[in-house]
C-alpha cells in the first residue's frame, strides 16, 4: 500500500469479497474499479465502462490547437503571435473553446485525472487480467482541488495490511 490509508471495516469486507469473485474470470470492461474519498470514508464501486462519467477525465491539454500553442511558446513565438497563428490554423472560435476548455480544468482542478491515466489505467487493468493475476485499481480521491488522484491497486497483501479506522 502506496500510504497508510484507512477503511472501514464493511470496506475490507467489501475487497475481501470482490477480489474472490473475479478468480477465474476473463478481461472485461465490467470489471470493478473503487473510487474512495476519505473525508467520507465514501466507497463506490463502478464498473471499468462507466468510470470516465464517473471520474471525467481532462483531456484538455491534449487538444491539437493547445499543443500547436504551447509548441509555439516554446519555440519563441511572442503570446499574441502563436495566438494569431493558431486562429489561422484552426479558427478564432475552435481556438478559443480550447483554451476556455484548458483554462477551466486549470482552474477548477481535476486532481490530476487526465485521460492519459485514464487510458493508461485501462490498459494496466487488462494486462494483470490477462496475465492471470488479480489487482483491483483504487482511486483515492483528492481531499481538496490541490491534491490529485492516487491510483493504488487492490491485491491480497493489500487487504492484509489495511488499517481499520476507529
Amino acid at each position: 500500500m502506496k500510504k497508510n490509508y484507512k477503511f472501514l471495516q464493511k470496506h475490507k469486507n467489501e475487497f475481501r469479497e470482490t477480489y474472490k469473485n473475479l478468480e477465474g474470470h476473463k478481461w472485461s470492461l465490467k470489471f470493478p474499479v473503487y473510487l474512495f474519498d476519505r473525508d467520507w470514508f465514501r466507497l463506490k464501486k463502478v464498473a471499468l465502462y462507466d468510470l470516465a462519467k464517473e471520474l471525467k477525465p481532462d483531456n484538455s491539454q491534449e487538444a491539437p490547437e493547445i499543443i500547436q500553442y504551447e509548441q509555439l511558446l516554446k519555440e519563441g513565438y511572442d503570446n499574441i503571435l502563436a495566438i494569431q497563428k493558431c486562429w489561422n490554423d484552426f479558427g478564432i472560435e475552435d481556438f478559443h473553446r480550447s483554451l476556455r476548455n484548458s483554462s477551466k480544468w486549470n482552474t477548477l482542478g481535476n486532481n490530476g485525472w487526465t485521460f492519459k491515466k485514464y487510458a493508461s489505467l485501462v490498459v494496466g487493468y487488462r494486462k494483470i487480467i490477462e496475465n492471470k493475476e488479480i489487482r483491483i485499481p483504487i482511486i483515492i480521491l483528492g481531499r481538496n482541488s490541490k491534491e490529485e488522484h492516487q491510483l493504488d491497486w487492490i491485491n491480497k497483501e493489500f487487504i492484509s495490511e489495511i488499517k481499520i479506522a476507529d
